[in-house]
C-alpha cells in the first residue's frame, strides 16, 4: 500500500470523516428534512428554505461539512507550500 493509500486510510477513519458520515445518516432518516428538500427542489420558496436552514439535523450537517471544508483548505495551503507551486500544474508553466 502506498502513502496516498494510507493517508486517505486514515483520513477514511478520522473523526472528521466520521461524524461527516453520521451526519449525512441522520438527515437520511430524517423524513421531514427529506421531503423539505424534495419540496424545496421542485418548488424552491424562501419559506421551505427558512424550514430546511432552521432543521437542527442539516444545521449539524453543515457544521461537520464545513469543517471538511476548512480541513481541505488546509491541507491544499500546506501541500502548496510543500510543494512551493500551486494545485494546477498550469499555475507555474
Amino acid at each position: 500500500m502506498n502513502k496516498i493509500d494510507n493517508l486517505i486510510e486514515k483520513l477514511d477513519k478520522s473523526n472528521l470523516v466520521l461524524s461527516l458520515k453520521e451526519s449525512l445518516d441522520k438527515v437520511d432518516k430524517d423524513k421531514e428534512l427529506k421531503e423539505l428538500l424534495e419540496d424545496y427542489s421542485k418548488n424552491p420558496t424562501s419559506e421551505l428554505k427558512e424550514r430546511i436552514i432552521s432543521n437542527p439535523t442539516f444545521q449539524e450537517f453543515k457544521v461537520r461539512e464545513t469543517e471538511i471544508n476548512i480541513f481541505i483548505m488546509e491541507l491544499n495551503k500546506k501541500l502548496k507550500t510543500i510543494t512551493k507551486k500551486g494545485i494546477c500544474s498550469h499555475e507555474n508553466n
